[in-house]
């Protein structure tokens, strides 16, 4: 029986160690959204291939300005400080963009993709709608269910291991349940004082498992309210109060670039 308690603790806890590690390698949930259209600005994902981070992000870069169309065949400078992306010809702006978040990933040997997160002005004299990337989630009912706030947040393995884990304790209990009483009748219309015996033992050690299987499916489900309270979920934006409509990125032109980065 202790055997087999360790067993199924050892396996809660491999389960949930694996969650975190897997989680972590997730890329921001913004990576994958679409273009979003606000009333000054727009805000899109974008990505660039390179041999290395920086000629991926340079690409990604290029990609802002190549989205906005709005140089064609003329010869822009492009420069990039402190997350703030511009782009002018003969000294005009004609392109205002900002970075609000990065991710960097390795496709293959010697292949890197880029991910950025930008804010670019529908005219270079708007001014940026409040828009941010966080991490962290507010509080839900979610958090009652054992997984659901952790799939919500992005965290699909960690998610599914709690909830694994829940319902191993669950059926534990059930199957350790159904053996105790099982035992119990059987010791209590039994006439053979060894059979009587025996049964009364093995109904005993079926309610201890049952107790132990209670405990751990309390555990976890504790567990699960904490971490889904307070542990990081994947990246997302928060906008406040910016209105959103679908918006279609038409294709870019070619342009003649000067770089400075």
């Amino acid at each position: 029986m202790s055997r087999n308690t360790l067993k199924t603790a050892l396996a809660c806890a491999i389960l949930l160690a694996i969650g975190y590690a897997a989680n972590a390698q997730q890329p921001p949930r913004w990576t994958t959204n679409g273009v979003l259209e606000m009333e000054n600005s727009y805000l899109e994902p974008v990505s660039g291939m390179g041999s290395t981070p920086s000629e991926a992000r340079k690409a990604a870069t290029l990609e802002i300005i190549n989205r906005r169309n709005m140089a064609t065949g003329s010869s822009a400078e492009i420069s990039v400080e402190n997350g703030n992306v511009s782009a002018r010809v003969n000294d005009q702006l004609i392109v205002k963009s900002r970075i609000l978040d990065e991710y960097t990933e390795q496709v293959s040997s010697g292949q890197y993709r880029v991910h950025l997160l930008a804010q670019t002005a529908k005219h270079p004299q708007n001014t940026f709608e409040p828009v941010s990337v966080t991490s962290d989630y507010p509080f839900s009912a979610r958090c009652l269910v054992p997984g659901m706030q952790q799939l919500y947040k992005g965290q699909t393995v960690k998610g599914i291991a709690i909830i694994g884990a829940e319902v191993l304790a669950v059926g534990g209990i059930i199957v350790s349940e159904s053996l105790r009483a099982d035992y119990s009748n059987r010791a209590s219309t039994e006439r053979n004082a060894r059979l009587m015996t025996e049964y009364i033992d093995n109904a005993n050690n079926a309610q201890n498992i049952r107790n132990v299987f209670i405990g751990a499916a309390a555990a976890v489900y504790v567990w699960n309210i904490v971490d889904a309270i307070v542990s990081k979920g994947g990246k997302h934006v928060v906008l406040d109060k910016v209105a959103m409509t679908p918006y279609a990125t038409p294709d870019g032109f070619g342009l003649a670039l000067n770089y400075r980065f």
